[in-house]
């Protein structure tokens, strides 16, 4: 079943997947894109603020849209159009090796198209969870395919 623009009502909220976050994928992903020392060395990080090794938060950022788009969209079979935007993006608690993330996602609002009869605009509320705790959130701002959309894009 596809869920459409029309399918989604404002306070209608998801829970979904799981990832296990692993040393090496913190290390790695830091090597190439936040290459900070409490990121990529345990005694370095020993020495930060974190006490320890922690996951860069733009790692704990794509891993959150890695969930939205294989459980929500493709598990629950959203008809995500694309993304327009993020706003209040906040990191609350680091994320460490170990950390199993899960990902509630709520319907906060949503406006139908007034140019393009094929979708409409759906902000979501994202916050990921470590272990019960939230870590991060943020609320997206998604393009949604309306019910009967043609295949043209209704162009």
């Amino acid at each position: 079943m596809t869920r459409h623009f029309e399918d989604l009502a404002v306070g209608d909220r998801f829970e979904v997947g799981s990832h296990t976050v692993t040393r090496s994928e913190v290390v790695e992903f830091a090597e190439q894109f936040d290459p900070q020392p409490f990121h990529l060395d345990e005694a370095a990080a020993a020495d930060s603020m974190f006490g320890e090794l922690v996951a860069s938060g733009l790692h704990t950022l794509c891993l959150s849209v890695r969930l939205f788009v294989t459980e929500f969209v493709g598990g629950m079979g959203l008809d995500n159009m694309g993304g327009i935007g993020m706003d209040e993006l906040r990191w609350h608690e680091p994320v460490r090796p170990g950390d199993t993330l899960g990902l509630r996602i709520e319907v906060v609002g949503k406006t139908p198209s007034e140019s393009r009869e094929d979708r409409g605009y759906v902000e979501f509320e994202r916050t990921v969870f470590a272990d019960g705790t939230a870590v991060l959130s943020f609320r997206s701002h998604n393009v949604v395919g309306r019910r009967g959309r043609s295949a043209d894009g209704g162009r």
